[in-house]
């Protein structure tokens, strides 16, 4: 019996923990599935255009504009109803009035026609008989505590209506400048971007040039190495060659002796025949060297 009690406890905690993890399984796959759906829209929003994201914006601004000009209306609309309410407050409290003193001039004469049983009484320039002069009294009482009762409410209606529509004012100029800050901050914002762009690609540009600079700079320095190479390999080539010119190709020495020989010759003579006064300032040939 104690046995098939202990299984009998195994096999309801085994299902309990079961239907824990089987409840728990479901939140869980809920859960991925959002987050994926999160990552994925953040992607298809990341994916989209600054353009179609700017047409977004303005159109999410012209919309509050719109509700704002709405709202306007309304108030206008709800500013005319407090209009005519208190100008309907006003006309009932007039009448109100002129019938309160109707009631006090009524008092007097009520009074002394009941006090001497009076058969007629002048009311208001009309004669009326004692007892049409009381029901005249109760219709004008009862009209006079209706309408004051509409004066209370009614003045109460117009105070709670002009409330609203102050709050109303308030908050619609409150929307009107968030409006106006948000369309500054986005023009702000925009212009930032712009020029952030401009620099971005003057960077590109800059960073461009230098990197094809020093490519042709390499360019460069390769060909004027190669070309000084040339220079000097010519130029050493060819002083090569001079050093290798064979002696009939240059100037004799024995012939330039002989010339010294011949001009020393003639100049002795010339000289012989030049007065002595000229002679000693006469030109002395130097003999060239071998």
């Amino acid at each position: 019996m104690k046995t098939y009690v202990v299984a009998v406890g195994v096999v309801i905690t085994v299902l309990a923990g079961f239907c824990g993890w089987a409840s728990h399984v479901p939140r869980q796959l809920e859960g991925f599935a959002r987050a994926s759906a999160e990552t994925a829209a953040n992607r298809v929003v990341n994916a989209i255009p600054d353009e179609i994201h700017d047409r977004k914006l303005d159109n999410e601004v012209s919309t509050v504009r719109q509700e704002i000009t709405d709202l306007q209306i309304q108030m206008n609309l709800s500013q005319r109803q407090v209009d005519q309410l208190r100008t309907d407050v006003d006309h009932l409290q007039e009448r109100v009035e002129r019938r309160k003193r109707l009631l006090i001039e009524a008092y007097p004469i009520l009074k002394t026609a009941t006090d001497h049983q009076q058969k007629t009484v002048t009311f208001a320039n009309q004669e009326y008989s004692l007892s049409d002069f009381q029901k005249e009294v109760d219709e004008l009482l009862s009209v006079q505590n209706h309408e004051t009762r509409q004066v209370e409410i009614k003045r109460a209606a117009l105070v709670r209506l002009q409330n609203s529509v102050e709050q109303s004012e308030i908050s619609v100029s409150e929307m009107k400048r968030a409006v106006d800050q948000t369309e500054q901050e986005v023009a702000v914002l925009r212009y930032r971007r712009e020029h952030a762009d401009v620099e971005s690609q003057t960077l590109d540009l800059i960073s461009s040039s230098t990197a094809k600079r020093e490519t042709v700079g390499a360019v460069m320095n390769d060909g004027i190495t190669r070309l000084k190479g040339n220079v000097n390999q010519l130029e050493a080539r060819n002083e090569t060659r001079r050093g290798r010119m064979s002696l009939d190709q240059r100037p004799s020495s024995n012939a330039v002796s002989r010339q010294w020989d011949r001009l020393e010759s003639l100049k002795m003579i010339h000289d012989e025949a030049l007065p002595d006064a000229d002679r000693q300032s006469a030109e002395t040939l130097e003999r060239p060297q071998d």
